[in-house]
């Protein structure tokens, strides 16, 4: 994890950092192969393809505005600037930032989860820092203020929002923090590969077209 850091920032981090952020990715990054990146990758060991050419599309898989990369990156960005905001000018102005944000972009790059309002990812990490003695820097305590102040809108700290505000708070810049992320969901990969690539070949998620027995409106010619 040093060297990943240090290959990225020209920095070397000392040893209770690196543990920190690998135990963010190993929260990040576990084999199941419903996950749409494991899912690619199993796919693709089902069909015995090689491990580079499989684990590359995975990790490209998770280069996704909605839920990976891309996200951590804006994330990144708007966690700068509301940082700067709330230093800056204060409560107010900070909430003001926020709502235009969110009126406009009808989301919050780091705040929310689709199926859930409980992030239990974040309290594990949480007690690991504490007991490291690494506080919240000045990002991650921003981005904390925020969710207080986004609770009347349901909106929760995701997993991908805390871990970006602790890179930053580590220096980072927007786009190192998106290269950074970018190899987190790779951990949980491996295993869904090696497990899809020995079984025999084109027995995961062996559904055709034609086995799905479709309801809905008939076929119908799309207007010219």
């Amino acid at each position: 994890m040093q060297a990943l850091l240090l290959s990225i920032t020209g920095r070397l981090y000392d040893e209770k950092q690196a543990r920190l952020i690998e135990a963010i990715f190993v929260a990040t990054g576990y084999p199941d192969p419903r996950l749409w990146c494991n899912r690619i990758v199993a796919l693709a060991g089902s069909a015995q393809c090689p491990a580079g050419s499989a684990l590359s599309a995975g990790v490209a898989s998770a280069e996704a505005k909605v839920y990976g990369g891309q996200a951590e990156y804006y994330a990144a960005r708007a966690f700068a600037e509301c940082h700067r905001i709330f230093q800056q000018q204060g409560d107010d102005a900070l909430f003001t930032h926020m709502k235009a944000v969110l009126k406009k972009e009808r989301v919050m790059f780091g705040f929310g989860r689709p199926l859930t309002r409980v992030e239990e990812r974040i309290g594990p990490i949480e007690k690991m820092a504490k007991e490291m003695g690494i506080k919240d820097g000045p990002h991650l305590t921003t981005v904390k203020h925020m969710e207080g102040m986004l609770k009347r809108y349901r909106l929760i700290l995701n997993f991908a929002g805390y871990a970006t505000a602790r890179l930053l708070d580590l220096g980072l810049t927007a786009h190192q923090v998106h290269q950074f992320l970018t190899v987190c969901f790779y951990i949980g990969m491996p295993p869904c590969y090696s497990e899809a690539f020995e079984n025999e070949p084109g027995t995961f998620l062996p559904i055709a077209c034609e086995d799905i027995l479709y309801a809905g409106l008939a076929e119908r010619d799309v207007p010219v």
